[in-house]
């Protein structure tokens, strides 16, 4: 057993680990938005693959039904309701839970006042209506089980919201 290995089996060290995670979580609402782009091109992309292998065919038709809510959907508000719900559905569908919360986190991120304003100034029925088609070709991926096809679109996706939202190409 290591020494870091032993520190953290201990009370004390159980006690230090807990204190890292809540100062991490402090510092989460301030965390740029660009950041938390960043982190999602890492992140979601491995998702939608373990969601390709991993999801039963009832996950698979809840992503498809908030898919098909967010398509309906004109205004930001319930879009970006949707939109979330559509990504959330991906992560639970991994069947990994750090995954899943993970993605709580970064939900949480999007909901702060600099993701909503920024979601607001780049709003679009024409954006709204290709981030919908990106999803429909992941949905597509997801449903073929194909892991790679399911990365490569979720990649596609993410850049395309990167480049409405920061003007941004990867």
């Amino acid at each position: 057993m290591t020494a870091s290995s032993e520190t953290f089996r201990s009370g004390a060290g159980a006690l230090e680990v807990g204190e890292d995670l809540l100062a991490v979580m402090r510092r989460i609402p301030g965390t740029s938005p660009l950041d938390v782009m960043n982190v999602r091109m890492i992140v979601e992309p491995q998702a939608a693959e373990a969601a390709a292998t991993n999801a039963s065919e009832t996950a698979l038709a809840r992503i498809r039904e908030a898919h098909e809510a967010a398509t309906k959907a004109g205004d930001m508000e319930p879009f970006e309701r949707w939109d979330a719900e559509f990504h959330r559905r991906i992560f639970a569908s991994t069947r990994n839970e750090l995954l899943t919360h993970l993605d709580g986190m970064v939900q949480l991120i999007r909901n702060q006042p600099p993701w909503i304003e920024l979601k607001r100034r780049s709003f679009s029925p024409e954006r709204r209506a290709a981030y919908c088609r990106e999803h429909e070709n992941l949905l597509r991926a997801l449903a073929r089980r194909d892991a790679r096809g399911a990365a490569d679109a979720m990649r596609i996706h993410l850049e395309s919201v990167a480049r409405n939202l920061f003007g941004t190409r990867r």
